[in-house]
């Protein structure tokens, strides 16, 4: 198995402009008081994999713009569908 370089995975990699037409599986996230940002910013980067429909961030979870998500998010806080709501149950 070869390791890919950096262009060549740019190569088949969708541009966020096209990300919004694709296809995601109906599978949304809650994420309830989750005190670690590298651990939000990690779910954002699996969410991002599995292409999920949507994540929700609540309670006392940080959420985005937080350099400790956005460094270890890699990105997937622009191409992750996610919104705040403080109380899980509205959602």
């Amino acid at each position: 198995m070869k390791k890919l370089t950096h262009d060549e995975i740019s190569i088949n990699r969708s541009s966020l402009d096209s990300l919004h037409k694709i296809k995601r599986l109906p599978v949304y996230v809650i994420l309830n008081s989750i005190r670690s940002n590298y651990n939000v910013g990690s779910i954002f980067r699996t969410s991002d994999g599995a292409m999920i429909e949507k994540l929700y961030l609540c309670g006392y979870t940080p959420h985005p713009p937080k350099k400790e998500i956005m460094k270890t998010a890699l990105g997937a806080t622009e191409s992750v569908n996610w919104e705040y709501v403080e109380d899980p149950k509205e959602v």
